[in-house]
């Protein structure tokens, strides 16, 4: 059967809606494409009805907790999922797939959310009431002893947060999808906000049912000054969790102190049981899911995948495309061997404490003892010399090898009131609900005009060889600003011959919190000299022999960043930007530098999987 793309089949699902619960041809079908597409073994059973529960918690409060198992089957290992969203429908066909292998399904609609009673409040309230599910089911005679719990996004979130805890000894492995247990720079670029991931998923999960006219919402919270009030503006009253998101930006915010948070972000360390974890380098929660997988206690007996995806699990952009790998967020033809082996006993096709990598420009997956794999650090320095620009390209500096010991400066003026339009990248995810509201995410075409004057761009000489930059690329920039206070925003960009320049990776700083690890606000007179550290997103990306990589420095990306006001306030209090003269240091000792993490020699790819 000829597998059908993710997003037609997104479409699909969409289209069908609740309808694929009812319909049992849709299902099958459904299914023998995933069998198909993944080369997944044969079905061992049917799917049998699902009945519904209340679960209490240790509160009170009652979850409602949907039970699928096999045809036929009174006791099988069991896949917890826990739900936000009012697509349950796409969670049922992933219950509906585990049953037809022979395991249990229990898809529970999480605190506050659908039909479940309590007050909704992300991510704070999943440790007590996943803990608390986990106590109600291994007490359940459907379980045969042996759990998984399963996710992907917010779910994903839900399944860590209840190993946050003590885990019971019948859950055997925890499997993940594009999330982290370290979230502090998913919420917060240097005190800037993700506004396509976190404001537009506020606007999309502001209470109890998702809100049908998002798009509007989100707009209407991003024009919204001071933005500390967005949420009263678009829906008529505050949104405590999303303030509290907004206050805890900056180092050491209250978000970072709650006992949950924490418990999260340390639960790695204390892992006794194998992880599975998918994560994508277009995807805003990747660093997480870096993390995580650095800091796993288990990892020798883990893997994680990572590929070309966005938060759909989709390649994004025009002309980089990984031909030899299947998209799709949930891989299937990892996942389910994962779970029947950690749950049946089922001899696993690949080999743990591995991470199987496909990065934009790879010809299929490799498989690495970990990632990033040992680099080398290649330092250009930013030059003030105009670089020879392949025909079509705007007109550019210099990227070089040697620094120039001559000092210079290059400015621009930066007006708030006219961002730079984001275009590509790895931090939003409001294209996948917001009905077109949503940035491109991934290595989207650069377009804006070469004309736009609040950029500096910088060119590199051309690659002689095909070349990998694999991890984390780092700018470092000798600044000044007119203003109390500023951010300096760069990307990473593919030119190639024809000068078409694609988004590779972006990063951004401030100048009150210049480096990743700067404990407090670090006061900023204005006209004085500051280097600030700008740490890009994680990347694995070919430069092809010929091309040239560029380095652009402004100061926004907006609405993939929050637009910085050039005042010292923070930005959602203020309501009067100011227009700010910026200048970058060039030359001379300890000029203004990027490193470039370089993978050499490059390897062959291993057969896709």
């Amino acid at each position: 059967m000829r597998s059908i793309d993710v997003w037609a089949r997104m479409g699909l699902l969409l289209l069908l809606g609740g309808a694929l619960s009812a319909c049992g041809l849709v299902r099958d079908y459904i299914q023998e494409d995933r069998k198909s597409s993944y080369a997944l073994p044969a079905f061992t059973h049917e799917a049998g009805d699902w009945r519904t529960e209340r679960v209490r918690m240790r509160d009170g409060v009652e979850l409602s907790t949907r039970i699928l198992l096999p045809k036929g089957v009174e006791r099988a290992p069991v896949v917890l999922i826990r739900n936000p969203y009012d697509l349950r429908f796409l969670f049922e066909l992933s219950c509906d797939l585990f049953v037809r292998y022979g395991m249990g399904c229990v898809l529970q609609d999480v605190r506050g959310r659908l039909d479940s009673g309590g007050e909704w409040w992300p991510l704070m309230n999943e440790q007590a009431d996943g803990e608390d599910t986990l106590r109600w089911l291994v007490q359940q005679p459907f379980v045969d002893g042996r759990i998984a719990l399963y996710g992907m996004s917010y779910l994903g979130g839900t399944a860590l947060a209840a190993s946050a805890g003590q885990l019971p000894v019948e859950v055997k492995t925890i499997v993940v999808s594009v999330f982290g247990t370290d979230l502090r720079e998913v919420l917060s670029e240097r005190g800037l906000m993700p506004h396509e991931l976190l404001t537009a998923w506020a606007a999309y999960m502001p209470g109890r049912e998702s809100k049908r006219s998002a798009g509007s919402a989100y707009r209407k919270m991003l024009a919204h000054r001071p933005h500390l009030e967005a949420d009263v503006a678009s829906f008529g009253a505050p949104l405590p969790f999303y303030r509290e998101w907004l206050t805890s930006l900056q180092p050491g915010g209250a978000l970072w102190q709650r006992p949950e948070t924490e418990a999260l972000r340390q639960s790695p360390k204390h892992l006794g049981i194998p992880m599975l974890l998918v994560g994508g380098f277009d995807d805003p929660f990747l660093p997480a899911t870096l993390r995580t997988w650095e800091s796993l206690a288990t990892r020798e007996q883990s893997v994680i995948v990572v590929g070309p995806w966005n938060h759909l699990g989709a390649q994004g952009g025009a002309g980089v495309k990984v031909t030899g790998i299947k998209d799709g967020l949930e891989q299937w033809g990892t996942v389910i061997p994962w779970l029947r082996h950690t749950l049946q006993g089922v001899p696993l096709p690949y080999a743990t404490g591995r991470a199987l990598i496909a990065g934009h420009g790879d010809p299929g997956f490799r498989e690495l003892p970990t990632w990033p794999p040992p680099t080398q650090e290649q330092v250009l320095f930013l030059d003030a010399a105009r670089a020879v620009a392949a025909p079509g390209a705007c007109a550019s500096s210099s990227l070089t090898s040697e620094p120039d010991s001559t000092p210079a400066e290059l400015s621009y003026r930066y007006d708030p009131l006219q961002p730079w339009k984001s275009e590509g990248g790895a931090r939003g995810i409001a294209f996948a609900f917001l009905r077109g509201d949503g940035v491109e995410p991934g290595p989207v075409e650069q377009t804006w005009p070469c004309e736009r004057e609040d950029v500096l761009r910088f060119l590199g000489a051309e690659a002689v060889r095909d070349e990998r930059i694999a991890g984390r690329a780092r700018l470092r920039l000798r600044v000044r600003s007119s203003a109390e206070d500023t951010a300096f925003v760069a990307k990473l960009v593919d030119v190639d011959a024809r000068g078409r320049a694609l988004h590779v990776t972006d990063g951004a700083a401030t100048l009150r919190w210049p480096t990743a690890d700067t404990a407090t606000l670090v006061p900023y007179v204005p006209g004085s000299e500051r280097e600030v550290e700008i740490d890009f997103h994680p990347t694995s990306w070919v430069l092809s022999k010929g091309h040239r990589l560029g380095v652009w420095v402004s100061s926004s990306s907006h609405p993939m960043l929050s637009v910085h006001m050039n005042t010292a306030r923070p930005w959602y209090e203020e309501t009067t930007p100011v227009v700010a003269q910026q200048t970058v240091v060039l030359g001379g000792e300890g000029g203004s530098r990027l490193a470039v993490p370089l993978e050499a020699p490059i390897t062959p790819a291993s057969a896709a999987r």
